[in-house]
């Protein structure tokens, strides 16, 4: 995978650690920019989603049903641990999980990747991270059916498909209109996933020429708008949650950094470094993992009576110590679960090195 897309995704997954963790910092001490813009963190995530499935499909002949198998393997493991996770506190704890409750019913729709109402007006699965992966699933279904598709047809197929389920969506205000399953799937925020389809196919051109000017415009406006563009667009206006209505306010300006990310690294420019790199490699971890970290450390201080420098300092601690804990869970459980023991051979290997030396 591209370097830059890969610290793309860290980038991603950080800022949503960054809308958990101000949960830390409480009050109006925080501008509303600096509190509002880590929730484009889902959007980036959606929109590489896109490029990437592009990407390693293209001119490939590829069979939908392998397709399925490389897609499901790859996200349900870990989602399946965090989900059962939840369950388990939730009956070891239920005073302290709210509206997480160990139904069967739930937890299977969740484990399916059904969308369900939770709670009145809250479309969440069993472990509430887990709606986006909703969305990547149905998104993944999609793509897969336009493998059924000649090539130069696949992705006009799933263009076509989102903006049409995008546009029914505009006559579809609340859940109970039409059902949980046509309320979720017609959000705006499925055409992220179009934006990314549409840079892979405008960058896999091999006579695209490329731009490095143009390439550093997109990113600083797609930055700027990404940041700043609150002040133009809301979001969270739905009836709704989790906030589906970003595509504005997120979706297009994550497209430019994305263009922005591979138009540089394609003219030989790469952005951050191999730590920054390494964090895109765990970004689905640190996705999954980080809330149980922080979530334990927002209910103990919510015991204490902090000041503003002192949730300052708790919530940059706490960033830190979630993305080391998502790195140890890419390698201790994301990686092992895929069939890579390496983490564990190199621990047996060091101790058996120690003894010997004794």
């Amino acid at each position: 995978m591209l370097f830059n897309v890969q610290v793309l995704r860290g980038i991603a997954a950080t800022l949503v650690v960054w809308v958990h963790t101000q949960e830390l910092i409480t009050g109006d001490v925080l501008p509303h920019w600096l509190r509002s813009f880590g929730y484009g963190g889902v959007d980036l995530f959606f929109v590489i989603s896109g490029f990437i499935m592009v990407r390693t499909t293209q001119y490939k002949d590829i069979r939908p049903l392998a397709f399925f198998r490389k897609r499901i393997f790859r996200v349900a493991p870990l989602y399946y641990c965090a989900t059962f996770l939840v369950v388990a506190m939730s009956i070891a704890m239920p005073e302290l999980m709210k509206s997480t409750q160990p139904e069967f019913g739930q937890t299977l729709k969740s484990l399916l990747f059904v969308p369900f109402e939770k709670t009145p007006g809250r479309v969440y699965p069993v472990y509430y991270l887990g709606w986006t992966l909703n969305y990547e699933m149905f998104f993944y279904a999609l793509f897969g059916i336009s493998l059924f598709f000649p090539q130069r047809a696949r992705q006009a197929a799933i263009v076509g498909a989102i903006v049409f389920l995008s546009v029914a969506g505009s006559f579809i205000d609340n859940v109970s209109d039409h059902g949980v399953a046509a309320y979720f799937y017609t959000r705006p925020i499925l055409l992220d996933f179009v934006l990314g389809v549409l840079v892979a196919s405008y960058f896999h051109a091999p006579s695209r020429l490329l731009n490095p000017q143009l390439s550093w415009i997109c990113i600083c406006a797609g930055t700027t708008w990404f940041v700043f563009g609150g002040e133009v667009f809301s979001f969270g206006n739905a009836a709704s949650a989790p906030p589906t209505d970003t595509f504005l306010r997120f979706g297009i300006p994550a497209a430019l950094i994305m263009a922005g990310a591979v138009g540089l690294e394609k003219s030989g420019t790469r952005l951050g470094n191999s730590l920054m790199r390494a964090s895109g490699d765990a970004s689905y971890s640190l996705y999954l993992s980080h809330y149980f970290f922080v979530g334990a450390v927002i209910a103990i201080a919510a015991r204490f009576e902090l000041t503003f420098g002192e949730r300052a300092v708790l919530a940059a601690f706490t960033m830190t110590a979630a993305i080391g804990i998502g790195f140890a869970v890419y390698y201790l459980i994301e990686r092992p679960l895929a069939g890579d023991f390496a983490a564990y051979r190199n621990v047996r290997h060091q101790i058996i090195l120690r003894q010997s030396v004794r």
